[in-house]
């Protein structure tokens, strides 16, 4: 122990005398024709991570809320809480695909925003920035029942596959041509999204048609066959 206060003693002096340690490499002069994503495609892909990671913290919210000993729907929570972790999968494949293209050197503070949920400002400072960064919110962190999250849930998914499309149309037309991540897109994120946008609709109609018959108990079972 007293040579390991020694060491971190000596180490404090030779920082406080040679300043902070920094790497003094330079970055090598290679050519940047490869990086060749510089136009509304790379636009679009930057706008479709900010909506995967929005999709993420909204189903987010949905489990909290199904989480609540008030709401007590751990189904539903779980099947929530899974979507949101693939979501968030889903934009981190994409800043990996950026990354592979070369368009993370540099410029990646605004590349997602984390969306938060609204409140008053506490001090002048606060308004300022709120004004000047405009936070993007969860729209929505409550609801009446089962159905009207799986409604939403839907809603959601339908939102992000008309993203994901039009960012195929963008990205294969003329002049940009970006066949590779066209077939990506398409091959991976399209396929996903479909089943997506099946398997909550088959679960809704279910849902809506047990709790037809039996109200609340109806939800009460639907959400034990989702654990």
């Amino acid at each position: 122990m007293v040579k390991l206060i020694a060491s971190l003693l000596l180490l404090a002096v030779v920082a406080q005398a040679y300043g902070d340690f920094k790497c003094s490499l330079a970055v090598p002069e290679i050519t940047k024709d490869w990086v060749d994503m510089k136009d509304a495609c790379l636009k679009g892909m930057r706008h479709q991570i900010q909506e995967e990671i929005n999709a993420s913290y909204q189903y987010l919210a949905m489990g909290a809320y199904f989480s609540r000993d008030t709401v007590n729907r751990p189904g539903f929570a779980e099947t929530f809480f899974k979507a949101a972790k693939e979501e968030r999968e889903h934009g981190s494949k994409l800043v990996e695909y950026l990354s592979m293209r070369g368009q993370l050197t540099e410029g990646v503070s605004d590349l997602i925003n984390v969306p938060v949920s609204l409140h008053s400002p506490n001090s002048q400072s606060e308004s300022k920035l709120i004004l000047d960064n405009p936070p993007q919110t969860v729209a929505k962190q409550e609801w009446t029942d089962g159905a009207s999250a799986l409604s939403d849930a839907l809603d959601l998914e339908i939102k992000v596959t008309r993203s994901i499309r039009k960012l195929i149309q963008t990205c294969e037309g003329k002049p940009y041509n970006h066949y590779h991540l066209v077939d990506y897109l398409t091959g991976v994120y399209l396929e996903e999204q479909l089943h997506g946008q099946r398997e909550i609709a088959g679960k809704l109609t279910t849902l809506k048609k047990m709790m037809d018959t039996n109200g609340e108990l109806g939800e009460f079972l639907f959400d034990k066959t989702l654990l």
